[in-house]
């Protein structure tokens, strides 16, 4: 009422004004709140910044489709190797877990479903920096769909599938899937290396599980009768790879008939005595726990173990959080597929002269795996070793490049040891020249630009070959000979040495 008083009827509209607005502001916020509340509104909210997110991406990144604890094993592993991730999962329990994890660089998150193609699109699909597809949801007809549409909206990306049915496993090779995962066949032929060759199995296990660790005992699994409990897909990959004249499996099935178990098979779990005493447990020697269940797993080792404390036990885990219980009740060997997926997925993607070492290796006879471990052992000192590519190229070898440029020789030997870093010593495991792969090279091999070597050594060591590949320093003193304790004078010696070279304008 400033500068003069209202009247009374100037008082009563004022009145009107104030209650009439404070209405339409109740209203106003009742209607925002139930805006932002809305499950449309905040999904279009989050998409918006989805989209954003994959926009700015400016690092190599992979789209990993289906969030159970296969797919929460692999983004932990890229996250620990500093590499992007964009997570689709319809479960949105499951990526609004992800939020809670201290991953670095945080995962992208879309709640979706995965076998939309415009949803993988949005995911970035097409982007420039997306390196590849992992489809490891727990259907396979998912990853079969997933695979299928990468191969259709952009056939350049490659794709890594998980897959546990033979016939899923077809489909995906069909439409040249990059890689088919199978966690139950990859375990049954690691166990057949294992029981045939137990030093190239170390090998394998070694240069794979540097991302998770599997509890393995060194004890190799013994010949004589094997019993199977559960002919499931983990049985029957077990039974297909280990039948010979050496083994006698016996297995023990709950309904033979609907899982078409084999002649003989002993109808029961495994988890009663009396089954396994039918069975042969007092003269097994292995026993393997290949149900579905857990507890049923459990029950079978202890069971079996108490009826013959000899027998080696082999124990398959479906739930990652019993994975503990099996190591109490002393089990040799731990079969978890999403271990095994991961770690198959991480180092195809990380480590590829690892898979392309392991695939060569297995020519190698016992006797050679066996005196390559004793050259590894020698130089780790009981800790596992650590391997290590060097490409030959200007981006990531500058200085052993500017050596080969000059004219000067460069062999595997110069790159492996040196007298004078003995702590930086290495062995190469693989020399790979265009589409030709070389087997533990010879240490005399004359290297050429564009080659590329797999090393291994000690895990808290620096690498020679890591060492030299940009130090232009260290590459003339330790491979051209050049005794110059003072850079400088290093220096000076080598533009001394260079031909001079004349202008002629």
């Amino acid at each position: 009422e400033i500068p003069y008083a209202f009247s009374d009827a100037q008082r009563a509209w004022v009145l009107v004004c104030i209650y009439t607005s404070v209405i339409s502001w109740l209203y106003a916020i009742g209607t925002m709140l139930s805006l932002v509340s809305d499950q449309t509104f905040r999904s279009a909210i989050s998409n918006r910044a989805f989209q954003r997110a994959i926009k700015h991406i400016d690092m190599p990144f992979y789209i990993i489709c289906g969030y159970g604890e296969t797919g929460a094993m692999i983004t932990k592993g890229l996250a620990e190797l500093d590499m992007q991730t964009v997570i689709i999962d319809n479960n949105s329990d499951r990526t609004n877990s992800i939020e809670l994890l201290d991953f670095s660089p945080a995962p992208i998150i879309l709640t979706a479903d995965p076998t939309v193609p415009k949803n993988l699109l949005a995911a970035g699909m097409n982007h420039i920096n997306c390196h590849g597809v992992i489809a490891v949801s727990d259907k396979d007809h998912t990853n079969l769909q997933i695979a299928l549409n990468c191969k259709l909206l952009n056939k350049r990306i490659p794709v890594i599938c998980r897959s546990q049915i033979e016939d899923e496993a077809d489909n995906m090779a069909s439409i040249n899937t990059d890689k088919i995962i199978n966690p139950f066949v990859t375990f049954a032929q690691h166990l057949d290396l294992l029981a045939s060759k137990p030093a190239l199995h170390k090998l394998h296990t070694w240069f794979i599980n540097q991302h998770h660790s599997t509890r393995i005992t060194e004890r190799r699994p013994p010949k004589g009768r094997w019993i199977i409990c559960g002919y499931g897909r983990l049985g029957k990959a077990i039974y297909k790879h280990m039948k010979s004249d050496e083994i006698d499996i016996v297995v023990v099935d709950v309904d033979p008939q609907a899982n078409t178990a084999p002649d003989g098979t002993i109808v029961g779990r495994g988890t009663e005595a009396d089954t396994l005493i039918e069975a042969g447990i007092m003269e097994a020697s292995v026993i393997i726990a290949a149900s579905d269940d857990d507890a049923n797993n459990l029950s079978i080792l202890i069971t079996a173990e108490d009826l013959n404390s000899d027998i080696y036990s082999i124990g398959r885990v479906n739930d990652g959080s019993n994975e503990m219980l099996f190591s109490h009740a002393n089990c040799d060997y731990v079969m978890r597929g999403s271990k095994v997926i991961s770690n198959q997925a991480l180092t195809l993607i990380f480590r590829p002269l690892v898979t392309k070492f392991i695939e060569i290796s297995n020519n190698l006879s016992e006797q050679d795996a066996e005196l390559l471990i004793e050259r590894i052992a020698k130089i780790i000192d009981h800790s596992g070793p650590v391997t290590w590519r060097l490409c030959l190229d200007e981006s990531q070898a500058p200085a052993l490049v500017q050596h080969l440029q000059q004219g000067n020789p460069l062999t595997v030997e110069q790159l492996s040891e040196n007298d004078i870093l003995p702590d930086a010593i290495c062995i190469p495991l693989l020399l790979q020249r265009g589409e030709h792969n070389y087997l533990i090279p010879n240490k005399g091999t004359e290297l050429n630009i564009g080659d590329q070597l797999l090393f291994c050594g000690h895990r808290d060591n620096t690498l020679l070959a890591q060492r030299l590949r940009d130090n232009i320093e260290l590459v003339d003193s330790l491979i051209n000979h050049n005794q110059h304790h003072i850079p400088l004078l290093r220096w000076l010696s080598r533009r001394n040495s260079r031909p001079h070279e004349y202008n002629n304008n």
